[in-house]
């Protein structure tokens, strides 16, 4: 039930496809968004706008268009986008000594080249209540333990991105053993097993399918 019989970059592009196609100015944007959050603290509008060098209106009527990829609070600030979190969940990113949080498990292995940043990660099991370690940077996925950890991912078909935690985060995890995986998959349809390698691929593709002119804009 693993991903050898996968085709990973067909699932991604379907992945990638369920999301708005961004224009040079949006990715940049979204990228900056991504950054601001990761260096922990919630922000507001004119906070990024002033990052960037655009109008603050500019920046509220981007997260107007992406409302349901960005959280808010009473105060209008930013605390979640795009998959990372200020607000506990039980994937954690370590970053630069900062504690992070995504809102699933494929976000911990996509996010740390995005914020352009290395990352250590620890995940919750939700079969077996094990923590499940690795380390994630540009080059791929270190020192997963334990050794025999591997993940599920969902059908894009099902994806709503008015509930993306709903209909697609809430059935990415990883499992400390493929068994422990094929145990949650069978009660949850349309969840498949991959390997956290193909997962880390799944999620490369996304990231330059979705942001690549702002990625190769960042890297100079």
């Amino acid at each position: 039930m693993t991903s050898n019989t996968r085709d990973i970059p067909a699932l991604a592009a379907e992945f990638t496809a369920a999301h708005p196609q961004l224009d040079p100015r949006r990715q940049r944007l979204a990228l900056a968004t991504l950054r601001l959050l990761g260096e922990g603290t919630p922000f507001r509008p004119e906070e990024l706008a002033r990052r960037v060098g655009v109008p603050a209106e500019g920046v509220t009527a981007f997260f107007d268009e992406m409302d349901s990829m960005v959280q808010r609070d009473r105060q209008g600030r930013v605390f979640a986008a795009g998959g990372l979190t200020l607000r506990p969940t039980s994937h954690a990113l370590e970053v630069d000594g900062r504690t992070l949080h995504t809102w699933c498990a494929l976000d911990t292995l996509f996010l740390p080249e995005l914020l352009g940043r290395p990352a250590r990660i620890r995940s919750t099991d939700p079969e077996t209540g094990e923590t499940i370690s690795l380390r994630v940077d540009q080059t791929g996925v270190h020192d997963v333990a334990p050794s025999g950890a591997v993940m599920t991912l969902h059908e894009a078909a099902g994806l709503d991105l008015q509930d993306v935690i709903g209909t697609f985060c809430c059935y990415v995890h990883v499992f400390a053993s493929e068994q422990a995986a094929i145990a949650w998959a069978t009660r949850s349809p349309g969840t498949y097993i991959a390997s956290i390698a193909d997962g880390f691929e799944y999620g490369h593709l996304y990231n330059h399918d979705q942001l690549g002119a702002a990625l190769a804009e960042a890297a100079g």
